[in-house]
């Protein structure tokens, strides 16, 4: 074979090569382009019976609560009964919701014991849904594993109702309990 032919040849070869890697490297792409649109919240807080001695005040969405007046007193367990709810607002769906431990803060010598009880509203024993219970030594706090799943129908409200105890002669002391309802 001449060398005109052998370069011929060659030079065939290698763009033949190329069309070959070139189609490989991309046989087809597939696209996809997605709208992301924010969504209003079903379930909510509501302020119940006792929301003014509990000192409650809620976020404009109604998607955070903060409880100012909550008192904890020497060797009594004190009960707000009513002071928050947790609202299912959805016409026909129902949800799952727990309640969830996320941050404790402050001087913890003092209490006994802050429980979160979620209550479908009859107020007896055997109404309690599902509790917190955030218990003291007198030294160090027992913070409690997240509650397991509740189903709250469409258009329930179950109350959070909350019992506090200060250890026996207890001095001034304060504490921050931040609770989270998640929701599925």
């Amino acid at each position: 074979m001449n060398r005109t032919k052998w370069l011929d040849f060659l030079a065939l070869l290698m763009i033949s090569l190329l069309v070959v890697v070139a189609t490989a490297a991309v046989y087809y792409s597939l696209g996809m382009t997605s709208t992301v649109t924010t969504a209003t919240t079903d379930v909510w807080f509501v302020k119940g019976v006792d929301n003014a001695t509990a000192g409650v005040s809620l976020s404009p969405q109604n998607t955070s609560a903060t409880l100012t007046d909550l008192k904890a007193y020497p060797n009594a367990s004190f009960t707000y009964t009513d002071p928050l709810r947790v609202k299912n607002n959805h016409t026909s769906s129902t949800y799952q919701i727990r309640l969830n431990p996320v941050l404790l803060s402050g001087n913890d010598t003092e209490f006994v014991y802050v429980r979160f009880l979620l209550r479908n509203g009859t107020y007896e024993e055997n109404a309690t849904l599902a509790s917190l219970n955030y218990t003291c030594d007198g030294a160090d706090w027992t913070i409690p594993p997240a509650t397991g799943w509740v189903q709250i129908p469409a258009g329930t409200e179950y109350a959070i109702t909350i019992i506090t105890k200060a250890k026996d002669n207890a001095a001034a002391a304060q504490v921050q309990i931040e609770i989270a309802v998640d929701v599925q």
